[in-house]
């Protein structure tokens, strides 16, 4: 009988030795039985849950040592190297060798023992430094030095329950012996040639040859590497603290269609108890009539061997409800534990799909039905019971790890947290992988993908599809040719045209400095005449929505406004709010606001509305549902803001303004135009805007231009085709114009296909560099504008070297009044806002006191956070 005791894995609640067995065999219960579904395959075909199983039993092989042991006892200063990873994926490897795995299967089990406590690294290079060339380097005296003093010493003090070890976890047909009779020879050798020949060719092993890796591969060691990662941290919190994560925390408790049948009657109540005009009645039917043609649809789509639907339908005709329904309808109709992960490009539209979902479903944003995960939100799932001695802070880590890691049946969260996660992904971002099987995935406008992402999307789509066994819906009105591969995705509504046809909410006039652009030869509209034209507009009581491809466009436009129209600043009346509240931002009621704004009017002037990415997130939340607010009382206001108001927002305005810019943007622009049919017809206006403050370029040039064929060029094609000088009817621009330009990108091969061969590959260092978003230095600038809020920043300086946990929570706290400022120069120096104020010592933020008379020249209550105008940043895209 082996007695496990004196070589512990981790230390209880009561600092008592846990046994590493006992770790082990949790840990492989938990990825194999919990984790990894009964069909899932590795690269050659074999049962993944199998080898999962298998490394997992000797994953933790090399805290066999006495010096291990020491380091966990922290009795004495260890004799030996301590670390274990490299030793357990040496056994991982031959455990897979001897038990019937083949070809490339056994590395996926190597990689995935050697990185479990850190991220996957490219597969070629580092194959090759840790068993083959001759170089120096750190993983050259991990894996051909220390490792083999680590294995003569186990093999002079325990070989026993190393051999009980391997014999487990290779049903008998392994042994310690053998496996250390293969080191040795390695030892000799100086290289690991059996793990070598994978990638490696030539007599001297020194060719780097990734193309025998099979096509499957890195979805293998993804798959493999991630259920390992999420069982052995939550194994280790088991034991270490004494909660019980039970099979229980692992599933998901998805919400019922049902819900969503309940809320949509109580709408229909409410609705027919209204006077309603007939536009409004005849969309609301067309609502109903479009979701359940989706329902029926997906039942049937359900059915078929597909894994990708399309959900095309115009704004404002209820997507969001019918793409839960549709998730729910595919998950109801196929057999597994899958849940629903419903993601969107931006996080300023997240909390309003959330709101939905809590409204229809009975839940929160923090319990196992409902997760909302995004870089502002604390994500977790408190577990139902807790021992009485684990700490609070012990409780909150295992709620954030099981919350971060999407075992809620609904997740509602980013393109970056998704496709991030299985690009590349850092150790705590596979935690959410296992959650993926059997899922269904929700992309809510995938047309904001980065081009130089689609390529790489598509093939991601692949393995969400084939390794996963995932669903995918992409759901926009303006569907680009995303996944194409095996011909056209499966359409849920059948033919879209009927939908969009009868639409008459709105018109595309094109303004005079867009005709130009047509030709190929701009004249833009300078920004006084642009404050005109809106103004005229205001002055008949319309509300207007200007948006800018710029911020310093924005910025001038606002300013042009307010000299042209003299209207009241509701920025202004709202940072006179915050100036006398007691309290955080976000407790700030948004119709006392209101209230307020139509106060300070004397009865005829407009009101002016400005956002943009300077603003905080808790201020954009709060004006965006002012300006909604005053929108429903047919209130004359100008909101000029950017892109950020351009997707998932729900405001409809009389008419949209909207730059130069890609044709889907256009579209989603108007989709904040008449949007309810609030009036007889709405009106998107497109122009192009001069350069603001003397810059070289036009906004629409700068942002979208790249060479060849730009996107406004493709833009500028696609409308001339439907163009013959009159005002262009919505369904002509949003089908016609539509497909043409989508075309006209799939024609010309859009996208980074380097980006495919990184997974191809597998990359996964070089694919974890990529990013969704612009990657750009950039400066966290926490804003108080409340006594509160910089009583906080007090008492954060406070906590930083006295209460870790408060400091934590004070820090997570301040995430809704944090503004990113990117700067253009390569170190802190070339930062324009050098000269804010460090929140505390070593800190990656700053801190702005955002309160009148305070602010230094950093804060404007419109512009939001500002660069001082001496600097050549002060005009920052």
């Amino acid at each position: 009988m082996t007695d496990f005791s004196i070589r512990p894995s981790h230390r209880g609640p009561n600092d008592e030795p846990i046994p590493l067995n006992r770790h082990l065999d949790d840990v492989a219960e938990r990825a194999a039985d919990l984790l990894v579904p009964a069909e899932a395959r590795t690269p050659e075909g074999e049962s993944l849950r199998d080898l999962t199983r298998r490394i997992a039993l000797v994953h933790d092989i090399g805290k066999l040592t006495d010096w291990f042991r020491q380091h966990l006892s922290e009795e004495k200063e260890p004799a030996g190297p301590t670390h274990h990873a490299p030793v357990g994926a040496l056994v991982a490897h031959y455990v897979l060798s001897v038990s019937g795995f083949d070809g490339t299967d056994p590395l996926v089990g190597f990689l995935a023992v050697a990185r479990h406590h850190g991220r996957l690294p490219d597969t070629g290079s580092y194959v090759q430094r840790t068993s083959a060339d001759s170089t120096k380097s750190r993983l050259h005296k991990l894996f051909r030095e220390e490792t083999f003093e680590q294995i003569d010493h186990i093999d002079d003090t325990v070989p026993e329950l190393a051999d009980a070890l391997i014999d487990d976890a290779t049903d008998g047909d392994g042994s310690w012996t053998e496996f250390h009779q293969r080191a040795t020879e390695a030892c000799e050798r100086g290289r690991h040639e059996d793990i070598a020949s994978h990638v490696l060719g030539g007599v001297t092993l020194t060719s780097l040859e990734t193309e025998r890796l099979s096509d499957r591969f890195y979805d293998g060691v993804l798959q493999a590497w991630s259920a390992l990662v999420f069982a052995d941290k939550t194994s280790a919190a088991s034991l270490t603290t004494g909660i019980d994560v039970d099979e229980a925390a692992y599933e998901a408790t998805v919400p019922e269609r049902g819900a969503i049948d309940k809320h949509v009657r109580e709408l229909m109540t409410e609705a027919a108890s209204q006077e309603l005009d007939a536009d409004t009645r005849q969309l609301n039917a067309d609502r109903e009539r479009a979701r359940r043609r989706v329902r029926a649809r997906a039942m049937q789509f359900a059915r078929r061997d597909d894994s990708i639907a399309t959900l095309t339908l115009p704004t404002g005709l209820g997507k969001t409800l019918s793409g839960l329904d549709a998730a729910l309808t595919v998950l109801d109709e196929t057999p597994g534990d899958g849940r629903v992960v419903y993601a969107l490009p931006f996080t300023s539209i997240i909390d309003q799909v959330a709101s939905v979902s809590s409204d229809v479903f009975p839940v929160d944003a923090h319990d196992d039905l409902l997760a909302v995960d995004h870089h502002l939100e604390e994500t977790q799932i408190p577990l139902p019971e807790y021992p009485e001695t684990v700490a609070d802070d012990e409780k909150e880590h295992l709620a954030t790890m099981l919350g971060e890691s999407w075992r809620s049946g609904l997740v509602v969260t980013t393109f970056v947290q998704l496709f991030e996660s299985l690009a590349g992904p850092a150790n705590g971002q596979s935690m959410k992988l296992p959650s993926l099987y059997g899922s269904v995935i929700v992309l809510d406008e995938p047309q904001a993908l980065p081009l130089d992402w689609w390529p790489l999307v598509e093939r991601l789509a692949e393995l969400l599809a084939e390794a996963y066994d995932a669903t995918i819906i992409s759901m926009t009105a303006t569907q680009p040719k995303l996944f194409t591969e095996g011909g056209r995705p499966y359409e849920l509504i059948g033919d879209p045209d009927p939908y969009f046809e009868p639409l008459d909410r709105l018109t595309f006039d094109l303004h005079p400095s867009t005709e130009t652009a047509l030709d190929g030869d701009p004249v833009p509209v300078a920004y006084t005449d642009a404050a005109d034209r809106i103004a005229e507009r205001l002055d008949t009581g319309n509300s207007t929505l200007a948006i800018c491809n710029t911020i310093d466009s924005a910025r001038e436009l606002a300013a042009a406004l307010d000299d042209r129209s003299g209207p009241v600043n509701v920025n202004e009346v709202y940072h006179r709010r915050l100036q006398s509240h007691e309290g955080w931002t976000d407790d700030l009621d948004a119709d006392e606001t209101v209230t307020a704004a139509l106060d300070a009017t004397t009865g005829d002037e407009p009101l002016l509305v400005h956002l943009t990415t300077r603003h905080r997130p808790v201020d954009r939340a709060h004006l965006i549902e002012v300006a909604s607010t005053l929108t429903e009382r047919n209130v004359p206001i100008a909101f000029v803001s950017t892109q950020l108001v351009e997707a998932g927002v729900d405001v409809s305005f009389d008419e949209v303004f909207r730059d130069f810019a890609p044709l889907d943007s256009l579209v989603q622009a108007a989709g904040r135009c008449n949007r309810s049919f609030d009036r007889d017809r709405g009106r998107v206006t497109v122009w192009t805007l001069a350069s603001p403050g003397g810059r070289e370029h036009t906004p629409s040039s700068s942002v979208y231009d790249r060479g060849g064929d730009s996107l406004t060029k493709l833009t500028a094609l696609a409308l001339g085709d439907v163009y013959d000088g009159d005002p262009i009817p919505e369904p002509t621009v949003t089908r016609e114009a539509v497909e043409t330009y989508f075309q006209s990108l799939d024609e010309r091969g859009v996208g980074s296909r380097e980006y495919v061969d990184l997974v191809d590959r597998a990359d996964a260092e070089q694919l974890g560099a990529l990013s969704l978003i612009d990657e750009r230095p950039a400066v966290e600038i926490i804003t108080a504008r409340t006594r509160t809020e910089a009583n906080a920043v007090r008492e954060i300086r406070d906590a930083y070297t006295t209460d870790w946990d408060r400091f934590d929570d004070l820090l997570d706290r301040t995430k809704p009044v944090q503004v990113s400022v990117p700067f253009y120069g390569h170190n802190e120096e070339s930062n324009p806002l050098g000269h804010c104020e460090w929140l505390y010592p070593d800190a990656e933020r700053r801190w702005i006191d955002g309160r009148s008379g305070r602010d230094n020249g950093f804060f404007d209550a419109t512009k939001g956070v500002v660069i001082p105008d001496t600097s050549a940043e002060a005009r920052l895209l």
